[in-house]
């Protein structure tokens, strides 16, 4: 059997970075909110070279999420549809005032060969 090499997940991450760029918001039962991508205020940190990719997100209590519990982000390649790539289900956070900001922070390791 082959192993990926260096090159290899290197182009594995440029993919990713260019690819999956969607972070959708849901209530601790599943159910969407919304769907941020990178023109709403997505931040993604990492290179081709890294073996970390970072996605944050920074939310608001304005009307979309005032009194609404958020208890899970997902993972998205795709604007509306799509499967889940990666969930982060944490602690719900419910949003009382337009001052409330959640913070929401998806990591991806991609391995790294080192030779």
């Amino acid at each position: 059997m082959a192993q990926i090499n260096n090159h290899g997940y290197e182009k594995i991450r440029q993919y990713i970075l260019s690819s999956w760029n969607y972070i959708e918001v849901q209530d601790t039962t599943g159910i969407a909110l919304k769907r941020f991508g990178i023109v709403d205020g997505l931040q993604v940190t990492g290179n081709a070279t890294t073996q970390e990719i970072e996605y944050k997100l920074v939310i608001t209590g304005d009307s979309t999420f005032l009194g609404k519990t958020v208890g899970k982000s997902i993972l998205l390649e795709v604007a509306t549809n799509g499967s889940p790539i990666a969930t982060e289900v944490f602690a719900p956070f419910t949003f009382e005032s337009a001052d409330d900001q959640l913070t929401i922070i998806h990591k991806l390791q991609v391995p790294q060969i080192l030779v």
